[in-house]
């Protein structure tokens, strides 16, 4: 069966945005190899609208289920931490160098995965402009009117022989090679990404996708269900899944969807939409006893009624004489870490490398990513060792200059909030309602710029060109750490 894990309303200014999420392991494979996310308007502080980002794994022993993740957490932190500070497509080429090293650390960390790797296809959409990177064969599509307008080119042997003149449409569809990656994130082969922009229509669907719907169905029947489902993007999904497995299922297929919907917005202004980022499949409890109980006649209901009594007085017999052994004690949780109360130790200067003033993020694993001056992703281990450099630089200009109007800002997981107050040379910690905490590094720091925070509330920011952090204490431990102020 199909899953639907998520679909979102998605607003901005304009347009508005229905956005709908698919995925299933299909009728052959024993595991679901890809993943995906849906970042939201609130989740990007209103940089853009919405990111959508489909993965692809590959590898044995599930490994594939591995990379695909991992590119998908990775490229998901990757954005949300920096989507303020850097354009579109420079922002989509990090989150793929982030995914990339994030994939090649855990097959380093455990042998059994070497080897593993993703496709990777995301898209960035704000306004009426979208940003599209690929990596691989998940593709990207725009249906306008009635045309399927592709938005990516495969990274396949065949598909690229194709374009060389070297091999038919027909003759790709049926060779052994039709499978077999030249571009891919996490293996050695090429992961450089192919980075787009379109404009967006009114009525437009965008739709990323795995080959586990483009190989199994064709695109005009594709067209068909997108254009009949137009509306109600989840039905979509649903369809195509459907369509996918009705013709064998033989991967994975995951689809995502974004639908313009500004001429159903417009003719509906006197309805008030909400902006929410998931809308899981709940029924009314309330109504559906509602329901029930109108079937119910008066008699069969009485008899019902005694019949309920009777079970009751019996039950609370057998408890009186059968008392119930006590229910074995269980340990109590760990209590859980309040980031809001923490102190922090002296700061420590994590990585003695020039760095850019930004980007910089932390993925769950505590590893850290920041830009080296010379335009290379670093990826630097929770205790400062540099664990990888990516090969490619993403320019070979000098470390640009800060601008003055750029806020660099970063949140916990438990939604603290913390802004770099580059005037006061200070970060500056708020509570989930707004409330100031207090600052951290409050005369410690000279030129501060992007700042990250760890699951465990560490502070790392990169200040004066080199990586510094602010370990996080927790409340009650006495070592002679200050407090934010």
């Amino acid at each position: 069966m199909w899953s639907r894990r998520m679909a979102s309303l998605v607003t901005g200014k304009k347009p508005l945005w229905q956005v709908a999420a698919a995925t299933d392991v299909g009728k052959v494979r024993a595991h679901n190899e890809d993943s995906y996310a849906i970042l939201n308007s609130a989740q990007l502080r209103g940089a853009y609208d919405f990111a959508l980002i489909v993965a692809d794994g590959m590898g044995g022993r599930n490994a594939g289920e591995v990379a695909s993740r991992a590119a998908v957490e990775a490229a998901s932190q990757a954005i949300l931490n920096n989507a303020r500070y850097v354009d579109a497509s420079s922002l989509l080429r990090f989150a793929v160098e982030a995914a990339h090293i994030s994939i090649q650390q855990r097959a380093e960390e455990h042998p059994e995965y070497e080897g593993m790797g993703t496709t990777l296809v995301m898209a960035l959409v704000r306004d009426t402009e979208a940003w599209i990177a690929s990596v691989g064969d998940s593709r990207a599509y725009i249906l306008r009117g009635e045309q399927l307008l592709p938005l990516t080119e495969d990274h396949t042997f065949v598909a690229e022989q194709v374009r060389a003149g070297g091999m038919s449409l027909e003759q790709a569809r049926h060779s052994r090679f039709r499978h077999m990656l030249t571009r891919a994130v996490g293996t050695s082969v090429d992961y450089t990404p192919d980075v787009v922009s379109t404009r967006v229509e009114s009525g437009d669907v965008l739709m990323l996708c795995t080959d586990g719907l483009t190989n199994m169905v064709w695109e005009e029947e594709i067209v068909r269900l997108l254009r009949k489902h137009r509306r109600d993007p989840e039905r979509a999904c649903r369809s195509l899944i459907e369509a996918a497995n009705a013709q064998g299922g033989q991967d994975n297929i995951t689809v995502l969807l974004a639908a313009d919907m500004r001429e159903i917005a417009a003719s509906s202004d006197d309805e008030e939409l909400q902006t929410v980022s998931e809308l899981p499949t709940v029924r009314d409890p309330l109504r559906q006893v509602a329901r029930w109980v109108k079937r119910i006649s008066p008699r069969p209901a009485a008899i019902g009624i005694v019949v309920v009594l009777i079970m009751a007085g019996v039950l609370a017999w057998v408890s009186v004489v059968r008392k119930p052994k006590p229910a074995p004690q269980l340990p109590p949780p760990p209590p859980v870490l309040d980031l809001a109360r923490l102190r922090y130790a002296e700061p420590k200067v994590l990585l003695n490398k020039p760095l850019r003033g930004a980007p910089l993020t932390v993925d769950p694993q505590g590893r850290i990513y920041a830009m080296s001056e010379q335009g290379r992703v670093l990826c630097i281990s929770p205790e400062g060792k540099l664990l990888t450099v990516s090969s490619q630089p993403f320019s070979a200009a000098a470390n640009p200059e800060i601008k003055p109007d750029v806020v660099y800002f970063a949140t916990d997981p438990q939604g603290n909030f913390y802004v770099c107050d580059r005037t006061g040379r200070r970060i500056l910690k708020y509570r989930t309602d707004g409330a100031l905490l207090g600052s951290i590094g409050q005369g410690k720091l000279k030129r501060p710029a992007a700042l990250a925070v760890g699951s465990d509330g560490s502070v790392y920011v990169i200040d004066a060109g080199r990586l510094t952090v602010f370990r996080a204490i927790p409340e009650g431990t006495d070592n002679g750490s200050q407090p934010h102020r």
